[in-house]
């Protein structure tokens, strides 16, 4: 029987608790789906998806508080407990864009849990990738060794760098973006979606965008060999970001690694291809 999404809380070791959603129908194949940087669990590819789809608010987003120190092994293990929460047995895994690392810390840490990883236009660890570090610029770099430097402290050191997202959290909406992703911002429902989204995770401020910055940029905790479920890195030849450039060496590191490099697609490709995602995600299982 399909539902309307409805919220749920888990409470997690502590007394502190995380918020998620569901979407579709709870009869549906079960998908854990991780947003962009920055976002909440309001942002669903597909708002009428026949799917069991989890989206949840990382910490400092929305209704979920942040975490003293943010890490990948720690949102792993929130999807762990939300996992079970919710009766899931085995599911896998996609992550777009700043939610990849977390999707593919699902895959290191949560065992035979996760049945697959899908990675959507993100990117791999600093600490490996070998060209990785010298693509920094020079303010990346320091924000890098003041992160590393201090893990807790480094949220202060950030809070004035990320006061953008808590003064204007639509500002992605008016920012360049590049031709291929132009079509998808005119659609009503997703720049709806969208903007629900940025605005719930900004409920809290910069708090999660800054903790999104702290996991990805502090050692990830596990090599991508470690990781011993299927993969799939989705890229767009036309995204301006890491993703295109990283692919090929993040998938020789992985024990079983598709490249799917869609030449006509930018950043936002989780849209359109949504569907193809979801079906070789299930598939992979």
């Amino acid at each position: 029987m399909s539902f309307v999404p409805r919220d749920r809380e888990t409470g997690l070791a502590g007394g502190a608790s995380v918020a998620w959603r569901e979407w579709g129908d709870a009869a549906g194949d079960p998908v854990v789906f991780l947003n962009g940087t920055p976002g909440s669990r309001l942002f669903c590819p597909d708002p009428e998806t026949s799917l069991r789809l989890i989206t949840f608010d990382r910490p400092g987003y929305g209704r979920s508080p942040p975490l003293a120190v943010p890490t990948l092994r720690a949102v792993a293990e929130i999807v762990g407990e939300i996992s079970g929460d919710a009766g899931l047995e085995r599911f896998p895994v996609i992550g777009f864009s700043g939610g990849g690392p977390y999707a593919l810390a699902c895959g290191a840490f949560l065992g035979d849990r996760v049945t697959s990883v899908a990675s959507v236009s993100s990117w791999g660890p600093l600490d490996e990738l070998e060209d990785a570090y010298a693509s920094l610029t020079g303010e990346e770099r320091e924000a890098l060794a003041a992160i590393r430097s201090d893990p807790e402290g480094a949220t202060q050191l950030l809070w004035e760098r990320g006061q953008w997202y808590a003064e204007n959290p639509l500002r992605f909406l008016d920012r360049e973006r590049e031709p291929a992703d132009e079509s998808i911002f005119r659609s009503e429902t997703f720049r709806t979606n969208f903007s629900e989204s940025n605005v719930e995770g900004a409920r809290q401020g910069q708090a999660g965008l800054i903790g999104d910055w702290v996991a990805d940029a502090l050692p990830w905790g596990f090599e991508l060999a470690e990781i011993g479920v299927p993969v799939d890195l989705w890229v767009g030849a036309l995204d301006l970001g890491r993703a295109p450039r990283q692919a090929a060496e993040i998938a020789r590191r992985l024990p079983s690694c598709t490249v799917h490099r869609l030449e006509e697609q930018a950043h936002f490709l989780l849209i359109p291809l949504w569907q193809e995602i979801v079906e070789r995600s299930l598939a992979r299982g």
